[in-house]
């Protein structure tokens, strides 16, 4: 027995021209770096080959300083802002930090 009705949504037509302003590219480019150094932390962890866990962590250092300077960009076009945090809530936080680090050893 065969069904001779389809199931289907009505298609939606693509839009004639679709762009990306600079913002959202270079919003892109971040999440992509991000997504590298992930993924090379992970593959750099479980490497059992001194030349390769090498290799993997310098190919991190490069998508690390490749991240930070797309976001320095993001910045220096004002797409980007950052409030300094209090001095006191610093040195709460690096006294936390000393003492927790302290317990470790």
């Amino acid at each position: 027995m065969t069904f001779s009705n389809k199931i289907e949504n009505p298609q939606t037509p693509p839009p004639e021209k679709q762009t990306f302003n600079d913002n959202e590219i270079l919003r892109a480019a971040i999440a992509t770096e991000r997504n590298f150094c992930n993924s090379y932390t992970t593959a750099m962890l479980g490497a059992s080959h001194e030349k390769l866990y090498k290799l993997i962590f310098e190919m991190l250092k490069d998508a690390a300083q490749q991240h930070r300077k797309l976001v320095d960009l993001q910045f220096q076009h004002g797409w980007l802002s950052l409030t300094p945090a209090p001095s006191e809530e610093v040195k709460a936080l690096e006294k936390e930090f000393r003492d927790a680090e302290k317990q470790l050893k």
